[in-house]
């Protein structure tokens, strides 16, 4: 690992034991790791600035969180390169597809509500959709629809949100953008591809951004509110998430970020200067990754879902009923996904949650079981792969057990 000049030059705040939030409950006394050690604090401030310079993060904040026992947040960089504000642990990022966990929640609660069902069709909401009357909403939890991605992967629909960039996109567009009488054009190798379901309902694994929007729809269409009210009123203020909300239109693209469009380009550019206004870039993400957060913001809601106070015990079973992304690894030996969560294994250990990535940031939010420990984070750059986060994770997992970070 690289001790570069630019990591002397990071600005770095760390606060321990800073605010909670909702009613977590003290966990059991972690074994895997001392938090009497009086160096861990450190080690994780070092942790994080290593990390942080070795991916160039212009801007991030991270959270280390185990209930009772460990409650670290650390900052370093800068919000704007213009006016060098210091990047703070409250500082927010989008967060790209962590938002997913925050809509499954939703429908979840909605389930137990008996408002709808893991088998309730797409079809009863948007009806004539291609497969609607076969695609159900486990389906959708499940990136298992056969829905074709949009908005990381057609140039025609990414386009139009850059030149466009003052038009709020509705959620059933941005459905009826998926089955169009045209060809979507490959971001990657600029090839057209047919505009048609991927796989039949229920079938292999596709991630795509559409199967959120749909499920955005429905708890609209359901609770009769805007979707930004309906987090709010349902997870961000009991849990007091005061540093989370999703944007709403005409508001600006706050936080802005700096961007290389996943290498795409030479280097980091404001995303401001991609786009003038917020409509296009909040609107097109929504119920699949609009939301805007904190790191710390981002392991209180994850605690509070895997420790069953957000939604009931059958449907955190249902959300962890992991299936492989790649249906020729068995399960527990690749990534796999359940409703809205990810499973990853990786230098010995399961990391459980969600990340994201967007042209100008990029977030993580997971739990490790053997350490029993969230981490997080959010930065004001799109970091070039997954990689990423991964790195993070196991830095935090090294200066936990006190082991070395090189």
């Amino acid at each position: 690992m690289k001790r570069a000049l630019p990591l002397l030059l990071l600005v770095l705040l760390c606060r321990c034991g800073g605010s909670g939030g909702g009613d977590a409950t003290k966990h059991p006394r972690p074994t895997a790791w001392n938090p009497d050690d009086p160096g861990l604090s450190a080690r994780l401030d070092d942790a994080f600035a290593r990390w942080a310079a070795e991916h160039s993060a212009i801007g991030a904040a991270g959270a280390v969180y185990t209930p009772g026992w460990l409650d670290w947040t650390g900052a370093t960089g800068v919000v704007s390169t213009d006016t060098n504000t210091p990047f703070t642990v409250d500082s927010v990022g989008r967060v790209a597809s962590a938002t997913k966990p925050f809509t499954a929640t939703l429908i979840f609660k909605l389930r137990d509500e008996g408002k709808i069902s893991l088998d309730t069709k797409l079809a009863q909401f948007i009806p004539d959709y291609p497969n609607g009357d076969r695609i159900t909403v486990e389906d959708l939890l499940r990136h298992r629809s056969g829905i074709p991605e949009l908005q990381l992967a057609d140039g025609f629909f990414i386009g139009t949100a850059i030149l466009e960039d003052q038009h709020w996109f509705t959620p059933l567009e941005i459905m009826d953008w998926t089955h169009l009488p045209i060809p979507m054009l490959d971001v990657l190798d600029g090839t057209l591809v047919p505009r048609k379901p991927v796989t039949v309902p229920g079938g292999d694994f596709h991630y795509a951004q559409p199967n959120f929007i749909a499920l955005g729809m429905m708890i609209e269409s359901i609770t009769g509110q805007k979707l930004a009210d309906v987090y709010a009123e349902r997870i961000l203020r009991p849990l007091r998430l005061e540093h989370t909300h999703l944007p709403v239109m005409d508001e600006p693209l706050d936080p802005d970020g700096y961007s290389n469009l996943f290498g795409l380009l030479p280097k980091r550019i404001p995303t401001s200067s991609l786009v003038q206004s917020g409509n296009s870039l909040n609107s097109s993400a929504w119920s699949a990754g609009g939301m805007v957060s904190s790191a710390h913001d981002l392991v209180t809601f994850l605690s509070a879902l895997l420790e069953g106070r957000l939604y009931s015990a059958e449907d955190l079973a249902d959300a962890q009923d992991w299936l492989p992304t790649d249906d020729n690894t068995p399960v527990g030996e690749g990534d796999d996904y359940g409703m809205a969560l990810d499973r990853q294994t990786h230098d010995g250990l399961t990391y459980i949650g969600h990340d994201g990535a967007l042209p100008g940031s990029s977030s993580t939010m997971k739990y490790v079981p053997q350490l029993d420990v969230y981490i997080g984070d959010v930065t004001n750059c799109d970091l070039v792969s997954l990689d990423g986060a991964r790195d993070l994770e196991l830095r935090v997992a090294h200066a936990l057990r006190n082991e070395p970070q090189d």
